[in-house]
């Protein structure tokens, strides 16, 4: 996996173009900052979510699975807060829950993903 460093750099190699228009020129500074933030953020929420399913013996092909229901997750612990964002991100548990690409006691799982990365208790 890419180290924020890295994925940072990639984007900004990729935004540095002479075919870039004026005004997307203009807006490259703050683009670059904003997914420079993003990464420094997001990177060790995903390390700590192969630590954790390691730990469990999670099988690595079921990891992408695993990977965009953090990614949800993350998305509602940005965007919400207290019993809505429980309330959200116990429907999105719900869903990925009965997945039958995760296999028995996902929810179990997933549940300790909320709450060990994100800090949402999901009942």
């Amino acid at each position: 996996m890419k180290t924020a460093a890295q994925r940072i750099a990639k984007y900004n190699a990729r935004m540095v173009s002479s075919l870039l228009d004026p005004v997307r020129t203009a807006l490259q500074t703050s683009q670059q900052a904003n997914f420079a933030a993003y990464a420094t953020e997001y990177v060790p929420k995903q390390l700590a979510l192969r630590a954790i399913l390691n730990a469990l013996g999670i099988d690595t092909a079921q990891y992408i699975f695993y990977e965009a229901y953090c990614g949800e997750i993350y998305h509602v612990w940005k965007t919400s807060a207290g019993a809505s964002a429980v309330i959200a991100a116990t429907a999105i548990q719900g869903r990925w829950a009965h997945d039958s690409r995760l296999g028995a006691g996902a929810a179990a799982t997933l549940k300790a993903i909320a709450l060990d990365i994100f800090s949402i208790i999901i009942p």
